[in-house]
C-alpha cells in the first residue's frame, strides 16, 4: 500500500477517534462543559500532511532547526501553564506553522508560529462529539505583530502597494530585482510605516509590561459566543522601543521618495491602458502637472521650516486628507498620498511610527532568532474560554519566553 495512503488512512482514523473521545451519551450540549478533555502537543496533530509542512516556509536548514528549537520550547513552557488545571468541555489542540520571512527596518526576519485552539464538545445525536471549528485560540508568533487582528488601533495607513488593479513593483526598494512572488520583499519607506489610534498599545508594545485588550472589562457581556475578545502580550529582548516616532521629516523625505516611484508607475500604466484602450485613461491625462504639484508642495514644507518643527512626530489624518482632495476637486487616481498639512489632536488624527532600527538587528544565530515575541489570545465570555484565559494569564511563565529573545 502506498505510504501516503496509508498515512491518511491512519490520520483518518485517529480524527474519527478524536471526534469520539469518551464517546458518552448526552442529551445536550451544557452538560458536557465537565466532561474531561485532551491536551494534544503538535506532533500529535492527526494530519501527518500538515506536521511535514511546519517548517517549509524556512528556507535554511539552520533556520528550520532554529525555528523547531523555540517553538518547542514555546510548546513545553504552554503545557506547563496548565498543571493543575482541570482541562473539561474540549480539546486543547497545538500545531506550528512558519510564514517565511519579512523585513523590520533594514531587517530580515523569519517568522513563525505556535497555535493552540481549544475545540469544545457538543451532543450529536446523542453522543459527545469534538467541534472542528474552535473560538478559543492562542497564538504565539516569533518575529511578527499581529497587525491582521490588531489593524482597528496599528495599521499600515499606505498599504503597501501603489494602489492600482496592475502591480508592477515600484513600491519595493529593489524594484529592478523583486519578483511579484515575493510580496515580503523590502518596500520603500512610505509603506513600512504604521499609524496608531491608541498611546495605550504603544506603551504595551515598547515596555513589554501588562496585556493590552481590545475591549474594556466594563464593555464586555458575559455568555456571548458570537463576539471574540483578543488579549495581547509582547515579549521583547531589551529595553529600547519596539516602535518609535516617524518624524515630520522623515515623512516629508518619503513621500517625495514614493512620487519618484509614481513617475515610473504613471508611464507604464498609462502606456498599457492606451495600448489596451481603455477608458480609464482619461483619468491619468494630466498625471505629470499633479505629481509635479505634490513633489513641490513637500519641498516647499521641507524649506521653509525649521529643523525644530520637522523634528516633532508626524501625525496624519487620511478622512480630513481625502476631504481636502475632494473639496478641491482633484483627480483620486492621481492626487493619492498628496501632503496638505500635519495634524495634532483633531478627530481621526493619528501619529505614525516605524519599526526601531536600533532594536532589530541581524543576529549572529540567523534570521530566524527571535526578536520579539507576540502572544494574542481569543476568548469568548463563556465559562470554559473565561477559565482558559484566566489560567493562562495567572500560570503562564512570561520571563521563560522572554528568554528566548535574548
Amino acid at each position: 500500500m502506498n505510504y501516503k495512503w496509508k498515512m491518511s488512512i491512519v490520520s483518518f482514523c485517529f480524527l474519527i477517534l478524536l471526534q469520539n473521545v469518551n464517546a458518552q451519551d448526552c442529551k445536550t450540549t451544557a452538560e458536557l462543559d465537565t466532561a474531561p478533555g485532551k491536551y494534544l502537543t503538535a506532533a500529535q496533530y492527526p494530519w501527518p500532511a500538515v506536521r511535514a509542512e511546519y517548517f517549509n516556509k524556512m528556507t535554511t536548514a539552520a533556520d528550520k532547526a532554529m525555528a523547531k528549537q523555540i517553538l518547542g520550547q514555546i510548546e513545553k513552557t504552554e503545557q506547563q501553564s496548565h498543571e493543575g488545571f482541570n482541562l473539561t468541555g474540549g480539546n486543547w489542540e497545538n500545531y506550528y506553522s512558519t510564514e517565511g520571512y519579512d523585513y523590520f527596518g533594514n531587517t530580515k526576519l523569519g517568522q513563525y508560529t505556535f497555535q493552540s485552539a481549544f475545540h469544545e464538545f457538543f451532543c450529536k445525536k446523542g453522543k459527545l462529539s469534538r467541534n472542528d471549528e474552535a473560538s478559543t485560540i492562542l497564538r504565539i508568533y516569533a518575529n511578527d505583530i499581529p497587525l491582521n487582528t490588531l489593524n482597528r488601533f496599528l495599521y499600515n495607513p499606505f498599504g503597501n502597494s501603489m494602489g492600482n488593479d496592475r502591480d508592477y513593483g515600484f513600491q519595493f526598494l529593489d524594484w529592478k530585482n523583486h519578483k511579484l512572488s515575493n510580496p515580503n520583499d523590502r518596500l520603500i519607506m512610505l509603506f513600512t510605516y504604521m499609524a496608531c489610534n491608541n498611546p495605550q498599545l504603544i506603551d504595551v508594545i515598547n515596555s513589554g509590561n501588562n496585556y493590552f485588550q481590545d475591549m474594556p472589562e466594563k464593555e464586555i457581556k458575559l455568555n456571548n459566543r458570537n463576539n471574540y475578545i483578543y488579549r495581547y502580550w509582547f515579549v521583547k529582548k531589551k529595553d529600547q522601543p519596539i516602535l518609535v516616532p516617524v518624524t515630520r521629516k522623515e515623512y516629508l523625505q518619503s513621500l517625495l521618495e514614493y512620487y519618484e516611484r509614481e513617475k515610473l508607475h504613471f508611464t507604464k500604466l498609462v502606456a498599457e491602458l492606451t495600448a489596451d484602450r481603455s477608458s480609464s485613461a482619461k483619468y491619468y491625462s494630466n498625471w505629470q502637472a499633479d505629481v509635479a504639484d505634490k513633489i513641490a508642495i513637500v519641498k516647499k514644507a521641507l524649506t521653509e521650516n525649521k529643523e525644530e518643527w520637522l523634528s516633532a512626530q508626524a501625525v496624519i489624518n487620511r478622512m480630513e486628507d481625502a476631504s481636502q482632495a475632494y473639496k478641491a476637486k482633484l483627480t483620486e487616481q492621481t492626487s493619492k498620498n498628496r501632503f496638505w498639512k500635519f495634524y495634532d489632536k483633531e478627530n481621526k488624527s493619528e501619529p505614525l511610527y516605524k519599526y526601531n532600527p536600533a532594536y532589530f538587528k541581524s543576529d549572529a544565530k540567523g534570521p530566524a532568532k527571535p526578536q520579539i515575541i507576540s502572544i494574542a489570545f481569543r476568548y469568548v465570555t463563556m465559562p470554559t474560554s473565561l477559565r482558559l484565559v484566566d489560567n493562562f494569564t495567572r500560570q503562564f511563565d512570561f520571563e521563560a519566553v522572554k528568554k528566548l529573545a535574548e
